[in-house]
């Protein structure tokens, strides 16, 4: 049975959704912490011009506009993240006893560690009071490397589990397998890779960066939940309709 025209389907009907939930979310939750920080580099800028020094530039685009902008940037990734999310649940549904609605929350779940707790425990998102433009790249090539160790260590637990049920490991030897594979990933994610490039500035409250921090990290969770259940949700949908379609089919068919 090919499982992937209903599965990338119901991807992208569950990444809109959780691209506009995750949108509201953010606009909710994390824009006011963002405002605050907008009024730190204000009060930094007229600092400087009361001193003297012009660094301060003229707002191009209203805060109002960037927040649309924001908010059809969430969209957009959320469906980008949607078709390899589509791809790794048609592979685990290949593959997998479980349900359709928890196989997309386990595959969801993987997704969000992958591309979001890992990398955001290394290099925590900052506001926009805090970070030089000077490091943009640096810190993206850095991100991108936690992604990648984040993606095998996720593989390797993956190959341990079905090495497992191949030949028959104990709970014991199983549990003590995933716990080696953790902590690999953890000290290589950890410690193999550098710290951030931006310290924090002094007049940055550190209450202010730990809010955005954490508001950012809960609208990446709010996204994912929302993928899987959403995906799952449909899924189970479409496969009760397939099921009663067939059973109906039989009874008229005399079988």
């Amino acid at each position: 049975m090919n499982l992937w025209p209903s599965t990338f389907r119901a991807s992208l009907a569950g990444g809109l959704a959780a691209g506009g939930v995750a949108a509201v979310f953010s606009f909710v939750v994390v824009e006011p912490t963002v405002r605050l920080a907008l009024e730190v580099e204000e009060s930094r800028a007229a600092a400087d011009h009361a001193q003297g020094e012009h660094t301060h530039e003229a707002e191009l685009v209203s805060r109002s506009l960037q927040q649309v902008g924001g908010a059809i940037a969430v969209i957009v990734a959320a469906l980008l993240l949607s078709v390899l999310y589509a791809v790794a649940l048609s592979r685990f549904r290949r593959s997998s006893k479980l349900s359709d609605l928890t196989s997309a929350l386990v595959v969801a779940g993987g997704g969000f560690t992958i591309f979001a707790l890992a990398p955001g425990l290394k290099y925590p998102a900052n506001p926009p009071a805090v970070g030089d433009p000077d490091t943009v790249t640096e810190r993206t090539l850095l991100y991108g490397c936690a992604i990648a160790i984040a993606a095998l260590t996720v593989t390797a637990l993956l190959a341990v589990v079905r090495a497992a049920r191949r030949r028959g490991w104990s709970t014991t030897r199983l549990s003590w397998s995933i716990v080696g594979v953790v902590a690999a990933g953890c000290v290589v994610l950890f410690a193999g890779l550098p710290a951030g490039p931006d310290a924090i500035p002094t007049d940055v409250g550190a209450g202010l960066v730990w809010q955005f921090r954490l508001r950012s990290l809960g609208t990446l969770a709010v996204l994912w939940t929302t993928l899987g259940l959403v995906t799952g949700t449909l899924l189970a949908r479409a496969h009760h309709s397939a099921t009663a379609y067939d059973r109906t089919h039989r009874v008229l068919n005399g079988r």
